[in-house]
């Protein structure tokens, strides 16, 4: 048996300081980090890189602060943000890699990040991975500026609910803007 590059074990208490040292907007990269956190087997299949430009599915958890979504996995023809999707898209893949990529202040300079970082040499130029890298960063700057048109949407509706006073309407609506 391959032995991993970098072991569960550091991937977990790199996890957990992530989780203590970060500031999430919504509960989603909580949810999926910890409900990753109780599945050894997967936490054994997950390898944390830097540059997931290429690689496929690849899960990108943020902080706030980034300009980048909360929780988004990527596959070659999805793109997940729930986390009951997340997880049982992560649970149905099998034995396969599944690559995990941060985003956070200080990223670059974080040496506990450097520490479970497992980087594969690419059958690509740097010129072109970097292209690909700018790539990845721009699909999800699109994919957070489309959440916060739905949340600029939803804050209005709720603006309007809570004028009419229906009561289950505004409920509805906070939930799904939570979830966002």
């Amino acid at each position: 048996m391959k032995q991993p590059l970098v072991s569960p074990l550091a991937k977990i208490n790199f996890i957990q300081w992530f989780l203590a040292h970060c500031e999430f907007r919504g509960e989603s990269p909580r949810r999926i980090l910890c409900a990753l956190l109780k599945e050894e087997k997967t936490l054994q299949r997950i390898k944390i890189v830097r540059h997931g430009s290429i690689l496929r599915p690849l899960l990108v958890i943020s902080s706030q602060g980034t300009g980048m979504p909360p929780a988004v996995l990527l596959t070659y023809n999805l793109v997940l943000s729930d986390p009951p999707d997340v997880m049982e898209y992560v649970s149905s893949t099998g034995e396969g890699a599944i690559y995990l990529t941060f985003y956070f202040p200080g990223r670059d300079r974080c040496l506990l990040y450097r520490d479970v970082l497992e980087e594969f040499p690419l059958p690509v130029a740097q010129d072109k991975v970097d292209s690909l890298q700018m790539d990845l960063e721009i699909k999800l700057l699109l994919i957070e500026a489309e959440n916060e048109v739905q949340r600029t949407k939803l804050l209005a509706q709720i603006d309007e609910a809570l004028a009419k006073k229906e009561k289950k309407t505004f409920l509805r609506l906070a939930r799904i803007l939570k979830s966002l």
